[in-house]
């Protein structure tokens, strides 16, 4: 696994965690590029999705 790949999985796995998750967003809303807002949003959706389900 690349490191990047690692990196984002840790990162997952820590936004599972509300605190975590709020300080991230906190973080992110004071930046000035709406694309980083963008993206911490979706990694933290990610984090507290439920489990994939293949709907096939």
């Amino acid at each position: 696994m690349t490191e990047i790949t690692e990196y984002q999985k840790d990162l997952i796995e820590a936004l599972t965690n509300p605190k975590e998750a709020a300080a991230y967003l906190n973080a992110a809303l004071e930046e000035v590029d709406r694309e980083t807002l963008l993206l911490a949003l979706r990694n933290v959706a990610e984090a507290n999705s439920g489990p994939e389900q293949d709907t096939a």
